[in-house]
């Protein structure tokens, strides 16, 4: 039987490995062909790195045994752990928590129409980034531009709520939103994550947490903690090297997690989302006023970080 292993890391995207019977995972922070060089008695050895301070080199193996799946701990400093209890070697005979270092992992076996099911979700969910990306590439009207954006990246992080946020010159201001209202961004009690967006625009990267509850820099947040939060993603949109602003969604009813091939697919339709906001604006003003609640200056003042006060 297959087994599907789901690894929450800290700060990143999850990532989704299936394993066949006959292949064994070797988990560790790095992956070291020259182990197992290609060709070798262990050639069906597959690696998973999770790049995390508190993962060892070599950390733990995952292996079918006779169609029994074991992890076996491989001498690694923090321990490998199975449903909260440290192990050596263990066999897993059923769904299971999977804890290496600080980077918790969800363990569960898979009959084999199970694993055709998620392998048709994948080929699905990269039709659908494709169309979402033949859409917007087809919109004249720049306001049906932005909430067609912001819908395509509700759909494929599977959120729930959102805005896009967009430079007018002089700050950034919320332009399109769904089930937020933009009034209500600049109240304290948008239990959005401002530090998110704050951290996408500075660092200019992607931003996802797929369990708000185990990441210190959202979970001591007020709002964020009373909003229940589960899971959200702020995406920056770039023209070159000029921040044009950011896409952010979020949810609170559980999930599935946000995996490194929806961060592939995200992060490509932002880039293909930027180019043509970029193009289609030029000729079109934002349809907000200066001074607006929507203004990203109102918002953040109204969610201050601790460090702010004062400053």
């Amino acid at each position: 039987m297959q087994a599907r292993l789901i690894a929450y890391q800290p700060d990143d995207a999850a990532i989704v490995r299936l394993i066949r019977p006959d292949q064994a995972l070797r988990i560790g922070r790095e992956s070291d062909p020259a182990v197992d060089p290609p060709g070798s008695a262990k050639s069906a050895l597959e690696h998973l790195v999770l790049d995390h301070p508190s993962v060892s080199r070599a950390h733990a193996e995952l292996r079918g045994d006779g169609g029994q799946w074991r992890l076996i701990d491989l001498g690694s400093k923090n321990g490998s752990h199975v449903d909260g209890i440290a192990i050596k070697d263990a066999r897993l005979e059923h769904a299971c928590w999977l804890r290496f270092g600080d980077v918790h992992c969800e363990f569960a076996l898979l009959s084999a129409a199970e694993a055709e099911a998620a392998e048709h979700d994948r080929r699905v969910r990269r039709h659908a980034a494709t169309a979402h990306t033949a859409r917007i590439e087809k919109l004249t009207r720049f306001g049906d531009l932005l909430d067609a954006s912001l819908n395509a990246v509700l759909g494929l992080a599977q959120c729930e709520r959102g805005f896009v946020l967009l430079d007018d010159g002089a700050d950034f201001v919320v332009s399109a939103s769904q089930s937020l209202a933009p009034a209500a961004l600049a109240s304290r009690s948008f239990s959005g994550s401002v530090g998110a967006v704050r951290r996408a625009l500075d660092q200019r990267c992607i931003v996802v947490a797929n369990d708000i509850g185990r990441e210190a820099w959202l979970a001591t947040r007020e709002s964020v903690a009373t909003s229940g939060l589960s899971t959200l993603v702020c995406l920056p949109l770039m023209d070159g090297d000029r921040v044009l602003g950011a896409i952010y969604a979020d949810r609170v009813a559980p999930g599935p997690a946000i995996s490194t091939l929806d961060l592939e697919l995200l992060k490509a339709f932002a880039e293909n989302a930027a180019m043509w906001i970029s193009a289609r604006r030029t000729s079109e003003q934002l349809d907000i006023h200066p001074g607006a609640p929507a203004d990203w200056s109102r918002i953040a003042a109204a969610h201050p970080l601790p460090g702010d006060e004062g400053a």
